[in-house]
């Protein structure tokens, strides 16, 4: 399989936890505005989507913009119908000519076809078991309650921002906009307690790790060295049984250098040519943190980031489910340089077709089997 590019893995870490956080400071923004069942009708419809609607379609979209700069951007389609469903995403980080990347999954009747629209190319498998949780597994239950309970329990000091700002038709809309003072206190703990965390350990043990200039390229110019021939784009899109061979060589050249010399972080050019650092202090100093391509979220806020401002907009049905949500988090802190920077994280989603969602079947027709 690809494997996964050091950036890109830090980038989806960072990713998820501001997600994570969004959802909690909302949460907590609603609980204290129960009386106007904003917190209530909210969680509910977010409850019932993610575990009991089991047919529904929609769209989504996710920015991460740097210092007022988009940095990253995903958007996808899906479609579900009980144990059938399709999703077809795009993402690209700015600056990269090369990160652009599309993908559709097809499930029906416990078929799998994965098609990659660049080369033309789809895999089959076969899909097992059901992609969403059983909701009635006992651990299942418990860890929902307990989320819910957290959630409600994160309320602090908030002025009266619960805005229900129209009701049209069978539609309620609502919004919440928070400053950053406004910010229970316990939140920017937690936060500052898990970057603190995660940087000072990165930075005080001993390394072992390869990181990449440009990982494609890099295996690339390796694939030509062992082979004579170019790596072209479709080629690397299928990943057959010959590229999976090339890459784990691959990545063993530059394991077997870290083991020969006791760890340190392998950074490797994009010609196949590498830099040994033996602490994350030289790999940091040597390698510009503060590029587009290089860039390290978490050491970029450094130790005591804090949130800015979050907002929560989002649009139910007569019927209490949720149609639209627009969530926007900014996160500001300082880095090892004395510089400030903020990180701000776009999430946009839009629900149609409850009750009516059909998964259409997968065409093959003109496109080339993987397997």
């Amino acid at each position: 399989m690809k494997r996964l590019k050091f950036k890109g893995r830090k980038h989806a870490v960072t990713a998820i936890c501001l997600l994570v956080g969004m959802f909690v400071l909302t949460s907590a923004v609603y609980a204290n505005y129960d009386d106007a069942r904003g917190y209530t009708n909210y969680k509910d419809a977010v409850k019932d989507l993610a575990f009991y609607e089991d047919n529904f379609a929609g769209n989504m979209k996710m920015d991460i913009a740097v210092d007022g700069e988009t940095y990253a951007s995903m958007k996808g389609d899906f479609k579900i119908d009980g144990k059938d469903y399709f999703w077809s995403t795009s993402s690209e980080e700015a600056g990269e000519s090369d990160s652009k990347f599309e993908n559709t999954t097809t499930v029906r009747d416990g078929v799998s076809y994965y098609y990659l629209p660049e080369s033309n190319s789809y895999r089959v498998t076969e899909e097992e078991g059901n992609f969403r949780v059983d909701t009635s597994d006992p651990t299942v239950k418990k860890s929902i309650r307990f989320a819910e309970l957290f959630a409600d329990a994160m309320v602090g000091n908030l002025k009266n921002n619960f805005v229900l700002e129209s009701k049209e038709g069978d539609e309620r809309h609502y919004s919440v906009d928070v400053s950053g003072n406004q910010i229970p206190e316990v939140i920017n703990a937690g936060i500052s307690l898990m970057f603190t965390t995660v940087n000072n350990q990165s930075m005080t043990e001993d390394p072992y790790q390869i990181t990449f200039e440009d990982y494609q390229k890099s295996l690339a110019a390796y694939y030509k060295e062992q082979t004579g021939e170019e790596m072209t784009q479709a080629a690397y899109d299928q990943w057959d049984s010959k590229i999976e061979k090339i890459d784990t060589d691959f990545y063993d050249k530059y394991s077997k250098i870290l083991d020969a010399k006791g760890g340190g972080i392998v950074y490797v050019k994009i010609d196949g040519s590498y830099e040994l650092y033996k602490t994350y202090d030289a790999y940091y100093k040597a390698v510009d943190e503060n590029s587009l391509n290089e860039r390290d979220m978490m050491r970029m806020l450094g130790d005591d980031p804090y949130i800015d401002s979050a907002s929560c907009d989002f649009t139910l049905d007569k019927s209490g489910k949720l149609t639209e949500n627009i969530m926007k988090v900014s996160m500001t802190g300082v880095d090892s340089k004395g510089k400030t920077h903020t990180i701000t994280l776009t999430f946009s989603a839009e629900i149609t077709d409850y009750g009516n969602a059909q998964v259409e079947p997968f065409d093959p027709t003109g496109k080339t089997k993987m397997n």
